[in-house]
């Protein structure tokens, strides 16, 4: 196949949304190696009808939850299209929930097998190391997806719930978990998951074959975090999220 989309369950679509993404990545100024990403917009039982083509949010900001059991980055998002862009522009982060793009990407940056159930942390993995491999990523300019977020009070089951219920944990933070996201702060580059802290807790294991895995070579690691307004808190282990001005007015095509 030439294109590849991961995406959520539990959406709708507009009417030709595959030709009109098709369109959209080929605008891009970096294509073929494009990403295009957002967060969809969401809908309702009650309200299910026709997805409206809505002006498209960019995924500027991020930020870390000190008090999770397992802190790791988190995106969201900052300002959107206002409709008259003449292109799509580029976003520091990569949505698990929504991204197309051409599938050669499954070569330059493959999905990694040692992340099973994972969840926090599955998105600035995919940005970084998308953006390493020479990968720009874009915000598509309208909304052509929708999603239904369904709200814990619904009391309707989630992704991360079957390994909680065997790990025995609450919500998405179980044993299972512990094991995988030293993986993914060791790539993102956090002080309590470096080779040696790592080597020191016994858990070597958790980096098999990181060198397939990790970030790339065209671009380095120091010049995504300053591209992502990023930096390394080592008083409280943490990646620190600051404005990003770029991306939020659209500057960078």
């Amino acid at each position: 196949e030439t294109y590849f989309v991961q995406c959520d369950s539990h959406l709708m679509f507009a009417s030709e949304w595959d030709e009109k993404y098709r369109l959209e990545i080929q605008a891009t100024s970096n294509y073929p190696k494009s990403v295009l990403s957002s967060y969809p917009p969401g809908f309702s039982e009650s309200s299910r009808a026709a997805v409206h083509e809505s002006s498209g949010a960019r995924l500027c900001t991020c930020t870390t939850l000190l008090n999770d059991p397992n802190p790791i980055v988190r995106i969201n998002t900052g300002i959107g299209y206002h409709g008259n862009e003449p292109r799509p522009t580029q976003i520091p982060f990569i949505a698990a929930g929504f991204f197309f793009a051409r599938s050669e990407f499954l070569t330059d940056w493959p999905f990694d097998p040692y992340m099973p159930w994972l969840f926090m942390g599955e998105e600035i993995a995919l940005s970084m190391r998308a953006w390493t491999h020479g990968w720009d990523i874009y915000a598509p300019r309208k909304n052509l997806i929708a999603h239904q977020y369904r709200p814990g009070r619904l009391g309707l089951p989630k992704f991360w719930e079957t390994a909680s219920r065997v790990y025995k944990g609450p919500g998405m933070n179980n044993v299972l978990q512990s094991k995988v996201i030293p993986r993914i702060k060791h790539m993102v580059g956090y002080p309590d998951s470096t080779l040696e802290k790592i080597h020191e807790q016994g858990i070597d294991i958790v980096l098999t074959d990181i060198e397939h895995y990790g970030c790339g070579t065209e671009r380095s690691w120091e010049e995504y975090l300053k591209f992502a307004y990023m930096s390394i808190d080592e008083e409280h282990d943490a990646i620190v999220c600051t404005h990003n001005d770029w991306c939020n007015k659209g500057l960078k095509d």
